[in-house]
């Protein structure tokens, strides 16, 4: 049974990453970050097939435009390190034209992130080389009715037994416990619920069009299967390795990809052999 193929990332300016400028890479467009002052233009890819921004009912109409939402983001986030946003990368069935995978994309996208108050901006990506791809960049803060920004995290006052706050007799402010977060977003299940849920995605078209094809999130160790898992290479290693530049990365995954063939045909052969003795025990 075929693993999906699923990667989720955080954009984060701990690490020199800009929400902005991941927008333009996904929309192969030109934008401009007020954060970090820089033009950022990625109008000379041609593999864009689809590029939409999904919202709650709520957010304003102005986070229609990418540049516009992702600005709002950067300018929103105050801390050098700040999470700006969420990445997910998914590869998009080869049995499918685009416009089936536009409305795979679309459907996932509402029922497990904009249903849960979550701004989503898609890109489909394609360049006629057996990867189609969605890129869903999604915020990380809550928006509350008034399409408002909320605070990430929100004071968790101590209490007495009489349910009033307690005051520190010292410092004469309020005891306060550890602070509780506005949304389960980071929750290590949501990871296995977008996963689940995309593999659902994928069997539900499947079963529409009679495709007799199974496909799983659960991984190969998961399943008790024997298989070597390939790694994440990246934006910027992938580009280096599609205009023929062998990296190290590439490199391990085609030492991955080479034990795996060579597992599968070692399995092969013993399946071969335990089938002609069990045939020979039967004609004896």
């Amino acid at each position: 049974m075929q693993v999906i193929s699923l990667n989720v990332d955080i954009i984060s300016r701990k690490n020199g990453r800009s929400a902005v400028q991941m927008a333009a890479y996904c929309s192969r467009s030109k934008m401009y970050c007020e954060y970090t002052g820089k033009f950022y233009d990625y109008t000379n890819r041609k593999d864009l097939i689809y590029h939409d921004i999904m919202l709650p009912d709520y957010a304003p109409n102005t986070f229609k435009n990418s540049e516009v939402l992702w600005n709002n983001v950067e300018e929103k986030e105050k801390a050098k390190n700040s999470r700006l946003a969420r990445t997910i990368i998914v590869a998009l069935p080869k049995e499918f034209d685009h416009n089936t995978h536009i409305k795979m994309v679309r459907r996932y996208v509402q029922e497990f992130f904009i249903n849960t108050g979550m701004c989503a901006d898609i890109s489909i990506h394609d360049k006629g080389d057996g990867n189609p791809h969605a890129h869903i960049l999604l915020t990380t803060r809550s928006l509350d009715c008034n399409g408002e920004w909320m605070n990430k995290q929100r004071r968790n006052y101590l209490l007495d037994e009489n349910g009033n706050k307690i005051r520190d007799p010292v410092s004469h402010q309020y005891k306060l416990g550890k602070s509780i977060k506005t949304n389960n977003w980071d929750d290590r299940e949501r990871i296995e619920e977008w996963r689940k849920g995309w593999a659902e995605i994928c069997l539900l078209w499947f079963r529409k069009y009679d495709i007799p094809k199974e496909i799983t999130h659960i991984s190969y160790a998961r399943q008790g299967i024997d298989r070597e898992p390939t790694i994440h290479l990246g934006a910027k290693v992938k580009a280096l390795e599609e205009r023929g530049s062998f990296t190290d990365r590439g490199k391990i995954n085609r030492d991955i990809i080479a034990r795996n063939r060579e597992h599968d045909r070692k399995i092969f052969r013993q399946r071969v052999e335990k089938n002609r003795s069990n045939e020979l025990e039967r004609n004896r």
